[in-house]
């Protein structure tokens, strides 16, 4: 999977497109598809960018590819412009601070005097200042000052129209971005809340600009009140050997770089909430830790990562997120199980106020997929750990990715399957999982046969999640695909009465 490569070095199959260019007026990543796509189809295949990569004499033959120098010339196809550029702030996200509160960050190749959001609340002038801070991280090289400001309790569902910078360094654009509702409501009585969700995205090689593009571009026509990323963000190497010691396949920075400035438009105006997974590690995850803040406990430095803390929860409307790391111990008796344990307590305690509960983890409890099969079903350790805690508090839906592919699994208990419904699931006594691991990456492309019971639906085919909560009984979920632009797959969650 690449963000500028390919993950554990599996290309998808090149008998179809991986893509067809859907295009976005203003978007600003068509030049790369102008440059590689040799059959001028609009789609991008693994061959195209060999031959590609072949006449430009970055590679000699087939058999030597070199995904990171490919990836470093894709992307001077950014807009023919620098990601990091002096003082101008780029690379613009929020983020939740907590159940009310929102965090802003950006990035700057240099240092500024100030670090300062300018902004107005629900169409008043832009003239409230705040300042914040700034820190660094030095893994593998990288340059670049890191900005955040937290912004007071603006008030629920508050639109806040801001822009970052320094009076004396530049300013960024104007962005709009909305409070959270809340806790225990919808935004408005109508409407349900809408969430992206989705794991293992990259930047260039091949798709996860074209799905940011078609989050965008859906949100344009339903907006979106919350994006959750499950791990495996960037893709700034794509290597798992070696990694312990950081020398075989170091990441490289500049990727986290085009992947943060590739998801701005979102970003910048939807709170973005990011979880961690198996490609975040390098150098004790020092990106990750610097580039992204969560709600508490999540939070440390790589320079005392035994003590680091990479799960976190919160409460969003009528939702409880409660997202663990499946990266780092969850036995029983480890420091994030007591958690686990305490936090789904809590949110059980307090469903009759917010009455659904999601659970996040990168990896799969199941997943056809025919890689790491003997890790995703019954009997694997994941799954014995973890799935008694789905079951006992009563979790409604567990988000994940890892496999480069979409899967959707009934509701089960130790592999045994306890509601087989294709469109609506009522009052299960078990969580469906939804596998959404399809990004961007190359996809995955072989299953297990025959297939299992508990497989509902099972597609190689990239896309994202989102899903609607209308009200305490009615959850609606669709796996959105690229190619079509269209749902490939659909359901719904339903309670026979509010909890």
């Amino acid at each position: 999977v690449v963000v500028a490569v390919v993950v554990g070095g599996r290309f998808g199959a090149d008998a179809r497109p991986l893509m067809c260019d859907v295009g976005s007026e203003g978007y600003g990543r068509g030049a790369f598809v102008d440059v590689v796509d040799l059959d001028h189809n609009q789609c991008v295949t693994k061959k195209e960018i060999i031959a590609w990569a072949l006449s430009n004499g970055i590679i000699a033959d087939e058999s030597e590819i070199d995904l990171k120098e490919i990836t470093k010339q894709l992307s001077k196809y950014n807009d023919n412009r620098p990601i990091l550029n002096g003082t101008q702030p780029v690379e613009v996200h929020s983020s939740l601070a907590n159940n009310t509160n929102l965090i802003i960050m950006w990035v700057t190749e240099t240092a500024t005097s100030t670090s300062t959001v300018v902004y107005g609340i629900n169409g008043d002038t832009p003239n409230k200042i705040l300042t914040g801070t700034t820190h660094t991280y030095t893994a593998n090289g990288w340059v670049g000052v890191i900005h955040q400001v937290y912004l007071p309790n603006v008030g629920v569902n508050a639109k806040v129209t801001y822009k970052v910078g320094d009076a004396a360094g530049g300013w960024s654009d104007f962005f709009t971005v909305t409070a959270p509702p809340a806790v225990g409501s919808k935004r408005n009585e109508d409407d349900p809340l809408v969430i992206a969700t989705f794991g293992d995205m990259g930047t260039y090689i091949p798709l996860g600009y074209k799905v940011c593009e078609q989050i965008y571009n859906d949100s344009q026509l339903l907006p979106l009140d919350l994006i959750v990323h499950q791990g495996d963000i960037a893709y700034a190497s794509t290597e798992v050997t070696g990694m312990e010691h950081n020398v075989d396949y170091p990441e490289q920075e500049w990727v986290w770089d085009i992947w943060a400035e590739q998801v701005q438009p979102l970003a910048a105006n939807i709170p973005y909430v990011a979880g961690v997974g198996n490609h975040e590690k390098f150098f004790n995850y020092s990106s990750y830790l610097a580039r992204f803040r969560n709600p508490l406990p999540w939070g440390g430095s790589p320079n005392n990562i035994e003590d680091a803390t990479f799960w976190f929860s919160f409460d969003f409307g009528l939702v409880h997120f409660t997202m663990m790391s499946t990266e780092h111990p969850y036995e029983v008796g480890s420091r994030q199980y007591q958690w686990l344990v305490n936090d789904l307590e809590a949110a059980v305690a307090n469903r009759h106020n917010v009455p659904w509960i999601a659970f996040i983890g990168h990896r799969p409890m199941y997943s056809s997929d025919t890689s790491e099969y003997d890790s995703h079903k019954a009997g694997a350790h994941f799954q014995m750990v973890i799935e008694p805690l789905l079951i006992k508090y009563k979790v409604d839906i567990y988000l994940c990715g890892h496999m480069h592919i979409y899967e959707r699994v009934h509701p089960v208990i130790n592999g045994t399957v306890v509601q087989a419904e294709m469109t609506r699931y009522v009052d299960p006594s078990a969580p469906v999982h939804v596998v959404q691991g399809n990004a961007g990456v190359f996809e995955d492309v072989e299953w297990v046969q025959p297939h299992p019971e508990w497989s509902a639906v099972r597609k190689s085919r990239i896309g994202y999640g989102r899903f609607r909560v209308f009200n305490a009984t009615h959850l609606y979920y669709e796996s959105m695909e690229l190619s079509t632009l269209m749902p490939m797959d659909s359901f719904w969650i339903t309670k026979s009465t509010a909890p």
